[in-house]
């Protein structure tokens, strides 16, 4: 990957956490089930976490041209385009949604630079909980669907609203 490539790739990734911040967030204030609720707050944490620490990459690399508003802006869309859709088929359009990403995204970790290993590695290993997550509420397992995503979100966090 050239290194134009590889920026863009980042600096994409970078935005999706926001978006996928902003998406989470929305779709748990839409709930109405408090399991599902708690669920996507959660999962919303992970997104603001993950993008928090890609921040000092994006800085180091000199990535600008992100638009907070705009990212944030699109998943609030994403999330109305949920609204009123079941859990079960939101669940089978995630699991194919986020597998995308989980291919991306390991490709990015194989292929970066030694200094950006650790967080893009991070990067990689959030979307592949995410990809557990959805794949164990399909499994009917949603009492275990969202220890993968708690155990990567960092304990100093507010987890009292878990």
């Amino acid at each position: 990957m050239d290194r134009t490539a590889y920026i863009a790739s980042i600096k994409a990734a970078y935005e999706g956490e926001l978006y996928g911040e902003a998406w989470f967030a929305a779709m748990a204030r839409e709930a109405q089930a408090p399991d599902r609720q708690r669920k996507l707050a959660a999962m919303a944490r992970l997104e603001a976490q993950t993008a928090a620490r890609m921040m000092p990459l994006v800085k180091r690399l000199g990535i600008t041209g992100i638009d907070e508003s705009v990212q944030r802006e699109k998943g609030i869309r994403l999330a109305q385009q949920h609204v009123g859709q079941s859990w079960p088929a939101f669940i089978a359009w995630f699991i194919d949604e986020i597998g995308r990403f989980v291919t991306l995204y390991d490709e990015l970790a194989r292929n970066s630079a030694p200094e950006d290993a650790a967080i893009l590695a991070e990067l990689a290993r959030h979307e592949r909980a995410l990809l557990e997550f959805a794949r164990l509420e399909a499994q009917g397992k949603p009492d275990q669907s969202l220890e993968p995503v708690l155990a990567l979100l960092d304990t100093r966090s507010s987890m009292s609203t878990l």
